[in-house]
């Protein structure tokens, strides 16, 4: 990153000024800062910062309207202007991080991890941790075939796809990627071949596997920075050998789906939110209704998956993407990590239905569990991206 005092900084297109006499307002994205102004300061300030000139010569053109501004004002200012995200530097560029075709295809990707990135950071390369990214992906139904869809959209490098199912008549009132003429067909080769028909520059490794069993997730998951698991049979067990295998490798999960009339999801980072496993145990402590209906469900298998409206599949995959997201690039936390996010399609209202601990006793991804992978982090993973 260019030293301070040779940065060009600049004020984004997407903070306008507006305003008259001694209050300046500053537009965002739903929000407006007001920032009060006697002397006309502030608004010469901002007039300065069109990216074609340094720090210091912003202090020089500004000192000489107002000399009892100080070099240290500037400074100052323009630091709460960037912890705003008011502010870009004009300097970086895109050379080196991502070729022309990548500009132009992602160019509206890159507009919005600007209105992100402060001045140290670099917009284009947050585009470049989505390519080069690694993401396993388990089940390619309703929410999976939107999911793989919409990672090739986004920009997303690598992908292991695992799916086994074909397709069924049933599935096409949400499987995106499926025909009428593809029922009785294998779903993965069909959706490799539509998502790269769509964007031939994404890798798909195709994996035909019915998982069952931890060592079946862990094959899948190495060399994986990211674990999105939609895959729904058999409805408990999956979940345990996903959580476990996510857990030993240090691999994030995101995953989610549909309860008939509500969409939820939820995020586990392994060693630092609590995993399944201790979600369940809290349950069973806290709540004797949930824990029951957990028994149930893991006993009599109830809680079928035959009612799926496309509305919440597609939102629900939003929100599955998003976290990714959310963790490759570290643009923002997690929304989901450590708790049940749901949205209820009766009103839309969108929160959190549940939250759980890491609990000390875990088998899974408490201490006395065995050897694990280091600690994942967004913040961890974005370095390494």
């Amino acid at each position: 990153m260019p030293p301070a005092a040779t940065r060009r900084p600049q004020l984004k297109h997407t903070s306008p000024t507006f305003g008259s006499g001694e209050t300046i307002f500053i537009g965002g994205y739903g929000e407006v800062t007001e920032i009060a102004d006697p002397t006309g300061a502030i608004r010469r300030l901002l007039a300065l910062l069109d990216g074609t000139r340094t720090t210091d010569e912003v202090h020089k053109e500004l000192s000489a309207d107002f000399p009892e501004v100080t070099r240290q004002d500037v400074d100052e200012a323009l630091a709460q202007f960037d912890e705003a995200r008011f502010l870009l530097d004009d300097q970086q560029t895109a050379d080196g991080v991502l070729e022309a075709h990548e500009l132009k295809r992602w160019e509206r990707n890159i507009n919005f991890f600007g209105s992100f990135a402060r001045m140290d950071d670099n917009k284009y390369d947050l585009q470049r941790r989505l390519r080069d990214c690694r993401v396993t992906l388990l089940g390619l139904g309703g929410l999976g075939s939107h999911i793989l869809l919409d990672m090739a959209a986004m920009g997303v490098g690598h992908v292991r796809a695992v799916e086994f199912d074909r397709v069924e008549l049933s599935n096409l009132n949400r499987q995106i990627l499926y025909r009428e003429e593809d029922i009785g067909k294998e779903k993965l080769h069909l959706a490799v071949e539509r998502v790269k028909q769509f964007n031939p520059h994404i890798d798909i490794e195709p994996v035909d596997l019915r998982i069952s069993s931890v060592e079946d997730v862990a094959r899948v998951l190495e060399g994986s920075d990211v674990c999105i698991s939609v895959a729904d049979r058999p409805k408990m067990e999956i979940a345990n050998w996903v959580n476990e295998a996510c857990v030993r490798a240090g691999v994030p999960l995101i995953t989610g789906g549909l309860e008939t009339q509500r969409a939820v999801y939820y995020t586990m980072l392994p060693g630092t939110t609590g995993c399944i496993e201790c979600w369940r145990r809290q349950t069973f402590a806290s709540d004797e209704v949930s824990g029951q209906l957990l028994q149930e469900k893991r006993d009599r298998q109830i809680g079928g998956d035959n009612a799926a409206f496309c509305p919440l599949v597609t939102m629900t995959t939003g929100f599955l993407i998003g976290e990714l997201t959310r963790i490759v690039t570290a643009i923002a936390p997690p929304v989901a990590a450590g708790r049940l996010m749901e949205l209820r399609f009766a009103d839309y209202a969108m929160g959190e239905s549940e939250r759980w601990e890491r609990q000390s006793d875990c088998p899974v991804c408490g201490p006395t569990a065995g050897p694990t992978a280091a600690d994942a982090s967004p913040a961890d993973l974005a370095a390494r991206a």
